[in-house]
This record gives structure tokens, sequence and C-alpha cells, in this order.
């Protein structure tokens, strides 16, 4: 039998030192559990960083209405101008997807992920703006038949309507991505991680409704029917599993509200509506300067739309609230 010589590249005469592998050290369990970063945590860091950029927004727009040429802001104390927000809310948008991508950086996951990503979006959509614009219809009729509320036309040129339609279309479609991706995006699908869907999706709603106490001519129960309709939305995203029925929902009824009946929105009036409405008698019933979000039958209405949520959306069973 052949005996092979060593290999000149070993060194025989000393042994192989063992090498230590040194084991991952545990991470603090106060900031991380089985799902990765705990969701508190994660909400804490997503809102600083949220609260800073809208911050640099405020800056951003408190410098750049007044530099708009007039015919482009509306008039101080006047109506609300679709340049205006337009500009706004995009700019706000921006800042609440860079928030959102930054966190799902952090947490390894795509920004779609959070509400905007799923199965048959474009055709919800589109059925979410149809039913945006018939329900809010409906509350019209309601307040119309009732001697509640009158409508007159207005005598803009059929230029300047169609002007206004777009860009009022434009600044709607921006409202209704922006709220939504904002309070029923990351922080929805986080905080329901940490508390379950449902209890996350009541303190959101109870949040959006109190967002809107700052708008002038809110009232009481102004602010109960934007949670009530916040609840609805977050149904359809419980059974949709994105939020494009609810963006397109959302979108169509404050164009239909603001611009085609021409009645107030939380308080605030637009510039370039089709109609003029005039409400008559209780608040609690016309909505009075609120609008008819302000109007007690908005309660019947948004309990219609749950109900052809529910009937008719499939359910897709989205799975949040994972611990």
């Amino acid at each position: 039998m052949e005996v092979l010589p060593p290999d000149p590249s070993e060194n025989i005469s000393e042994p192989i030192a063992p090498q230590i592998v040194a084991a991952p050290s545990p991470r603090p369990s106060m900031l991380y559990g089985p799902n990765g970063l705990r969701a508190g945590w994660s909400i804490a860091i997503y809102v600083a960083v949220a609260v800073a950029l809208l911050f640099l927004v405020g800056l951003e727009m408190r410098w750049l209405i007044p530099h708009l040429p007039v015919d482009l802001r509306g008039a101080r104390g006047g109506a609300f101008h679709p340049t205006v927000a337009i500009l706004s809310e995009a700019s706000v948008l921006i800042a609440v997807l860079l928030a959102t991508a930054g966190m799902a950086r952090l947490e390894h996951r795509r920004a779609a992920d959070y509400g905007l990503a799923g199965f048959d979006r474009a055709r919800q959509f589109f059925i979410g703006l149809v039913c945006g614009f018939a329900f809010l219809s409906l509350l019209i009729g309601i307040l119309v038949a009732t001697h509640h509320l009158t409508l007159n036309q207005s005598h803009m040129t059929l230029g300047w309507t169609l002007r206004y339609a777009a860009a009022w279309g434009l600044a709607f479609l921006l409202v209704g991505m922006t709220e939504e991706f904002m309070l029923r995006g990351y922080l929805l699908f986080t905080l329901a991680r940490g508390i379950r869907f449902w209890p996350a999706a009541l303190v959101l709603a109870i949040l959006f409704g109190a967002l809107h106490k700052g708008n002038p001519g809110e009232s009481p129960f102004g602010l109960v029917a934007a949670a009530l309709i916040a609840l609805v939305f977050s149904l359809s995203l419980w059974r949709l599993g994105h939020l494009w029925w609810a963006i397109g929902f959302h979108a169509s009824w404050d164009w239909a509200e603001s611009f085609f009946y021409g009645t107030a929105d939380s308080g605030a009036v637009s510039a370039g509506r089709l109609m003029e409405a005039h409400p008559h008698g209780a608040l609690l019933l016309s909505g009075g300067a609120t609008g008819p979000e302000g109007s007690a039958w908005v309660a019947l209405v948004i309990l219609l739309a749950a109900i052809l949520v529910w009937k008719t959306q499939p359910n897709r069973g989205l799975q949040l609230g994972q611990k």
C-alpha cells in the first residue's frame, strides 16, 4: 500500500484551534416580540416621523399660499379653492407615503402592503366612486324631501364648470388617498398587531372624528358621523384586504358634497360649486353650517352603506392582529 506524504501546507506540529461562533445576543423583549419590533414602538416611530414631515409640510404651505396668484388661492375668509386643496393634500400624502415607506423598509415589507395591494383593486375603486356619490345623493334627497335643504343652480359657464369639476375631482381623490392611507394604512395594520383589528379600528375611528374638530363650523354630531363612516371604511378593509373601495367612496362623497351639490363639508364651503345649498330648520336635522354630515339622517345613510359592504363585498379574511 502506497503511503502519501503529508501535505506541506498543513502544519502537523500545531493542533487546529476550534472555531468559536458567538451566539447572537438576545434582543430585548421590551422592544421586540415574535413578530419583530413591538407594535407600540413601531407606532411611536411612525408617528414621530410623520409629525416631523407634516411640520415641514405646514411650513411649506404657509410660505407657498401667500405667493400664489389671488385667483388660485381664493379670497381670505372666503370659499375654499381647489388649488390650495390639491397642493396641501398632495404634500401631506407624500409625507404619509414617506413615513410608511420608511417603516415598511424597517419591517422588511412593502409600503403597498398596508392597504394599497390586493385583489380586484381597480374594480372596487370604481364601485366605491359610484357608491360614494349615490349615498351622498340619497342623503341630499332626504334633506330636500323633508324640507331641510334647498338647492339652487349656480351660474357658471360650461367651461368653468368642467374646470372646477376636474380640479375638485383631483383634490378629493388626494383627500381620500391621504386620509385613508394615513389612518387606515400603516397605523391600523400595526395597531391591530398589538390589540386586534376591531379595537384598533374603533380607536382610529374616534381619532378620525376628533381630527375633524378643528374644521370651521363642525358640530358634535358631525364628529360622530365622521367616526361612524370611518368604521364603514374599516369594515371594507376587513372584507377586501385593501383600501381602494374606501378611497373611491371617500373621494366621490366629498366631491358630490362640496362641488356637485355645493353644500358645506364640515363647515367649509368650496369655490366653483355647481349648486348652492341652503339648510333650513333644526340643526340636528338640517346639519346647519356643518353640512349634510351634521344631520342625524346621515346615521341612516351610513348604516345602509355598512349593510351594502357586508352583503356585497367578498370576505377575503384579512389576517390582522396577530400577536
